[in-house]
């Protein structure tokens, strides 16, 4: 099976997924019921939402500032511009290309960022950085809740916790030893040709590039405070949505809707995480005893609010680096990645 038809088969898999979805969620609800609690609402406490939402995309940047500079002084202006058009495109995209369309668009303005190295930083905010935090506020909200998790749930977390931490071995290994990891990996896979092993070995050095920050202390610190930071405002800023509609729910149900809806939009679906993310948010406010009409009332506020600022935002940053989309969006579906590193006089800081 060819790349492109595996890519078709996802994006029709992910469309199904939401339809069936958005079909269940729908499914047996009275909508004079729904329509009800969404015309009940107090939407001025959707101000606080959107606030917290504006100020946690401008801390994703202010966190990237820093993991990006061993590699190249940028902007932060731009910076902000390619979080929002990165955000953006996992809302109007197929394929989940927000973060590649987010990599691109900062290194297509600033050469001295290769797409690799900006792409591994990325990867290393999320997959890291991000996971990390997830798991932490997952045990806090567990601790805390009075959600049960049966044998089966507890195993799939403690697997997915070693998975985590051994990733992050793996990680900072290559972060500090990016040749000598290389090698070992190389190693590891004899049953490839030499010019497909050098080849990895090659991609692994120059994704090291953008692991630099890594190797110091103090700011791989900074950088994890800052996505603990982030994660506690994304969980506060559900509460707001909860006051809209008037739900008596105590703090952590804020936070596992946030935990819960993170790991639903792992599923492939369509774009802007159509379904998965409502279903998600249904099944966390369930759990907590609302009504399932008000629930989903309640998720595709949720949702809408995101999905409207992200957007927008995104659009108005995209006209404003005079950034094509579909170029973009071209690029990060081909997996377009330089050969070579910058030329020297390209690597300057700005």
């Amino acid at each position: 099976m060819t790349l492109t038809a595996k890519k078709y088969l996802y994006f029709v898999l992910g469309l199904v997924i939401s339809a069936v979805l958005i079909w269940a969620l729908f499914r047996n609800i009275a909508f004079s019921d729904l329509w009800s609690a969404l015309r009940g609402a107090n939407y001025l406490w959707l101000i606080p939402n959107v606030a917290l939402i504006v100020l946690t995309m401008y801390q994703r940047a202010y966190r990237w500032r820093f993991m990006v500079e061993p590699i190249g002084r940028v902007p932060f202006s731009k910076l902000l511009a390619a979080t929002w058009i990165g955000f953006m495109a996992n809302n109007v995209l197929p394929l989940r290309l927000g973060e590649f369309v987010r990599a691109y668009s900062l290194s297509s303005q600033h050469k001295q960022i290769t797409k690799s190295a900006s792409l591994a930083t990325i990867f290393v905010e999320r997959m890291v950085f991000d996971l990390v935090a997830l798991l932490l506020i997952f045990g806090g909200v567990l601790y805390y809740s009075k959600i049960v998790l049966d044998e089966s749930m507890r195993f799939g977390l403690n697997i997915t916790i070693v998975v985590a931490l051994v990733g992050l071995v793996l990680i900072f290994i290559l972060a500090r030893k990016p040749e000598q990891m290389g090698r070992a990996i190389t190693r590891c896979l004899f049953f490839i040709p030499d010019s497909g092993t050098e080849l990895i070995r090659s991609v692994l050095v120059k994704f090291a590039r953008g692991l630099e920050f890594l190797r110091d202390a103090r700011v791989t610190a900074w950088v994890g405070m800052q996505t603990l930071m982030i994660w506690l405002l994304m969980g506060i800023s559900n509460i707001f949505v909860f006051f809209a509609f008037g739900l008596d729910l105590p703090l952590d149900a804020s936070f596992v809707v946030l935990v819960v809806v993170s790991i639903s939009i792992l599923v492939p679906s369509a774009p802007g995480f159509v379904g998965v993310y409502h279903a998600g948010a249904v099944w966390s406010l369930v759990a907590y005893g609302v009504p399932k009409a008000e629930a989903l009332s309640c998720a595709l506020v949720l949702h809408a609010a995101q999905y409207i600022v992200v957007t927008l935002m995104g659009f108005i940053y995209l006209k404003k680096e005079h950034l094509s989309l579909k170029r973009l969006g071209e690029e990060a579906s081909a997996g377009d990645h330089e050969p070579d590193e910058p030329k020297e006089s390209e690597s300057q800081p700005v």
